[in-house]
């Protein structure tokens, strides 16, 4: 696993140039039952850039992250203080786009989350951008 974390924090790394003025933090989020091969109904954190997180599995049913997922869309929301479904990583985000990153298959195993200290900071042009990266995402 060590490995592969190796590749996906590359990957980061990279995407996080295509706008890094609002990727105050930038990761990915597993289905543990993808990464893992165990059942399970959370979310584990991957590679990310940014400061630490307490929030290092989620429950499907929760957040943004667990909506983005469940749902099988990207989730963009200008003020995170503005919804209660928000889990506060930090108390400096202001704004969140959630990303699901399906198989070729169209299983969705993971996702891209960014968070960014201003609000709206996730425009129509900039949430495309990232949409297309999750395309090139490095699968297992």
């Amino acid at each position: 696993m060590d490995e592969y974390f190796k590749i996906v924090n590359l990957w980061l790394i990279e995407t996080k140039k295509l706008a890094p003025e609002v990727c105050d933090w930038i990761g990915i989020y597993f289905k543990e039952s993808y990464l893992y091969k165990i059942e399970s109904k959370d979310l584990v954190i991957g590679p990310y850039i940014g400061e630490v997180t307490e929030h290092i599995r989620i429950p499907l049913n929760r957040g943004f992250c667990g909506m983005a997922l469940t749902e099988e869309r990207t989730v963009n929301v200008e003020d995170v203080s503005s919804d209660s479904r928000h889990i506060a990583c930090s108390l400096k985000t202001k704004s969140e786009l959630v990303i699901p990153i399906a198989k070729h298959d169209g299983q969705y195993i993971a996702e891209l989350d960014i968070d960014c200290n201003r609000l709206k900071a996730f425009t129509p042009e900039i949430e495309f951008l990232f949409q297309q990266a999750v395309k090139t995402f490095p699968l297992l």
